[in-house]
């Protein structure tokens, strides 16, 4: 991707658009109530071979609304409630009549919800604010960092386990993983290597969905191949897909492929590019706006409508114009639900809209990666020279801080490193450069088969974090062939006292300078 010096005005912080207020904070509180209780209950019976489809279902789609819906509205959290209240008794009555027919004694939990009643929101912000204030006062910091970590993972696993049902495939190694996690929480005293056992043997299921995903991306659209994706625009009216999940930006080039209609990418949709399925689709133009950072700016200038699919992470409020659709479980003030992939709506308003009158020309810019022939080049680069171990750079976390850490790293890194970079290049003879852009995949793919093959000490650095940063760094952490450093985040995602607790309990280390990183991995 081009770095822009208009990226650096970034509206995630500046404007609050990835930030919780404490209102909806309280409100998740109880969510997280409800997630506590309902797992609880649920992996007791799933243990027991009673597979509950509904219960599977509120659970996923309320953690799915905590991932892609930061300002979730207060009608969201009322049906959320209103589900959990009415399946909760339900698998309560299951588990007790189970018991009872094994004639042992039921293991029942303690809980401060009453499940007979409508959600009253301002109780329940007061209710929140008093289990919020109870977690300050009754568990150390150290451990609530890690009950932030384990919510950073059931989040990623999540938005695994969905996006693979979206090609068909009932993943029920990483649901029950979810159950585990959040039935975690209903214990008493956590012991700090308790939690990080859990969230390591968490982290490894993450991982392999991560896998399963590209295996059938690439079964479905083609094997992923480097491919030069347009920034520019062309006259006509035009959608706009955000997201990360390519099977849903599939259904709506399908829905619009015989109209007069264009289609955008933004942000991680921009995988979908490297692809060759998705080069039959003459309607797909190319990628729009620099990403979630600066969704402010590219979602207020993009003249159509705009699609956000499931776990985009995104606070609209400031957008409301009635051009907004998703296609999640949930959607905020303002925000049109698509259901059963009906997209007329999304046609309609399309139509209706001024699209692009003039279109603008832009640079192309390569993005994608092929292991296969990026492992010969690698090979053949450490074949002529006897190097000391690897480095390998993630993906771009496009401020100018980062730019000028990541350029002087490479120019500083000491010849016998060999450096693979995924997005900041260089131009060195012990420097490969990708731009594999939004494909996180990439950094497992990378380190794994190079720590495999080579036996070389790796570095990993993670320029920019997202919503699987956490899990990759920490199924990393236990490889003693690698280290992990991680950039400045996103607060929503990861802030100092985390970078503090990754440290202490995973070895993770927050970058610093060039100078005092390069002497701590070379030591």
């Amino acid at each position: 991707m081009i770095n822009n010096e208009d990226y650096q005005y970034d509206s995630c912080v500046s404007r609050g658009i990835c930030s919780v207020n404490p209102r909806t904070s309280s409100l998740q509180e109880i969510l997280i109530l409800y997630l506590r209780l309902s797992s609880y209950y649920a992996l007791k019976l799933y243990e027991n071979g009673n597979k509950n489809r509904a219960v599977r279902g509120i659970i996923l789609n309320t953690i799915s609304v905590i991932i892609s819906n930061p300002q979730f509205s207060e009608t969201d959290f009322e049906a959320l409630t209103a589900e959990f209240n009415k399946i909760l008794p339900q698998i309560i009555k299951e588990y007790e009549n189970f018991c009872q027919e094994k004639n042992i004694v039921p293991e029942c939990l303690k809980s401060v919800l009453q499940f007979n009643k409508k959600a009253d929101v301002i109780k329940s912000i007061q209710l929140g604010e008093k289990e919020f204030l109870k977690k300050v006062q009754n568990v150390p910091q150290e451990v609530r960092d890690l009950y932030k970590i384990l919510f950073a993972i059931a989040k990623s696993l999540c938005t695994n386990v969905l996006d693979l049902e979206t090609f068909g495939i009932d993943e029920e190694e990483g649901y029950l993983t979810i159950l585990r996690l959040l039935s975690s929480l209903n214990t008493g005293e956590q012991k700090t290597d308790n939690l990080k056992q859990l969230l390591i043997s968490a982290s490894k299921i993450d991982n392999r969905l991560m896998k399963d995903i590209r295996n059938v991306q690439e079964k479905r659209y083609g094997e992923q191949r480097i491919n030069a994706v347009s920034y520019s625009t062309v006259p006509g009216k035009a959608v706009l897909v955000v997201g990360s999940n390519i099977r849903e930006l599939e259904d709506i080039l399908e829905a619009v492929k015989d109209k007069d209609i264009d289609v955008y990418t933004h942000d991680e949709m921009m995988l979908a590019h490297s692809f060759p399925k998705f080069a039959e689709y003459k309607n797909l133009k190319g990628q729009y706006g620099q990403g979630i950072e600066n969704c402010l700016l590219d979602f207020a200038t993009f003249p159509g409508p705009i699609v956000l699919t499931r776990h985009s992470l995104y606070n609209v409020e400031n957008l409301y114009r009635g051009l907004l659709f998703t296609t999640d479980f949930a959607s905020s003030k303002g925000i049109i639900p698509v259901k059963n992939k009906d997209f007329s709506e999304v046609i309609k308003s399309a139509e209706d809209a001024k699209g692009f009158k003039t279109g603008r020309q832009c640079e192309s810019v390569t993005v994608g990666y092929n292991y296969n022939n990026s492992e010969n080049e690698i090979r053949k680069q450490i074949s002529r020279r006897n190097f000391s171990r690897i480095f390998i750079i993630g993906l771009n976390g496009y401020t100018i801080e980062q730019q000028v850490y990541f350029d002087k790293l490479i120019k500083e890194t000491p010849e016998d490193v060999f450096i693979v970079s995924l997005s900041y290049c260089l131009q060195k003879d012990n420097v490969i450069c990708l731009n594999t852009c939004f494909d996180s995949f990439a950094i497992i793919d990378f380190a794994e088969r190079m720590s495999e093959e080579y036996k070389l000490p790796i570095t990993v650095f993670f320029p920019k974090c997202d919503r699987h940063t956490m899990s990759q760094m920490i199924y990393f952490s236990e490889n003693d062939n690698i280290s992990v450093f991680v950039g400045k985040c996103t607060p929503i995602i990861l802030n100092p006292n985390l970078i503090n607790t990754l440290s202490k309990v995973f070895g993770i280390k927050g970058l610093s300078s060039v100078k005092k990183d390069l002497e701590d991995i070379t030591e």
